[in-house]
């Protein structure tokens, strides 16, 4: 399970429920890289550093604006939609592109810009299709959850003069 600590940032109630938004910073590796002064990943995750995400839940335990949250999702989670994301429309291109190059000189279509319109605009397709099925709601399972509200008392650190 891949954790995260977020902050509730709002509290509305919606039709009954209660709605919370969480913030969480946007974090990159770049930071702790000896190269990053030289790598031009590094100058990109610089513009990106301060960034913060806001994600809705309903949630209808007691909670504060200000606390802290432990959100989580699972690995296979992360790993399913980015095939879906990523890899499926690459091999739809790849796919079209190889059939669009055996069918489109049967049609008269020679021209190199046929193939790419028809292997790209599958591609676009492929990601509206994929757009479509995970704004399910059987795709609850590649959200986010909270798996725990972290106590106000625990967030602050006390100290004791021995």
């Amino acid at each position: 399970m891949l954790e995260e600590i977020g902050v509730v940032s709002n509290i509305e109630n919606q039709t009954g429920a209660q709605v919370i938004w969480v913030e969480t910073q946007i974090k990159s590796t770049c930071g702790s890289c000896e190269a990053q002064s030289n790598c031009g990943t590094g100058a990109i995750a610089k513009v990106f550093a301060n960034k913060r995400e806001s994600i809705k839940f309903q949630y209808d335990g007691a909670i504060d604006i200000g606390q802290e949250v432990k959100l989580g999702i699972a690995e296979e989670s992360v790993l399913k939609a980015s095939i879906l994301v990523y890899i499926l429309p690459l091999l739809v291109l790849i796919f079209s592109a190889v059939i669009a190059q055996s069918v489109l000189p049967i049609i008269g279509l020679t021209a190199e810009i046929w193939l790419i319109i028809v292997a790209f605009s599958m591609a676009g397709v492929t990601y509206k299709l994929i757009h479509i099925y995970m704004n399910k709601q059987s795709c609850d399972k590649f959200q986010p959850k909270i798996l725990s509200v972290i106590p106000l008392e625990s967030q602050n650190i006390h100290f004791k003069q021995v």
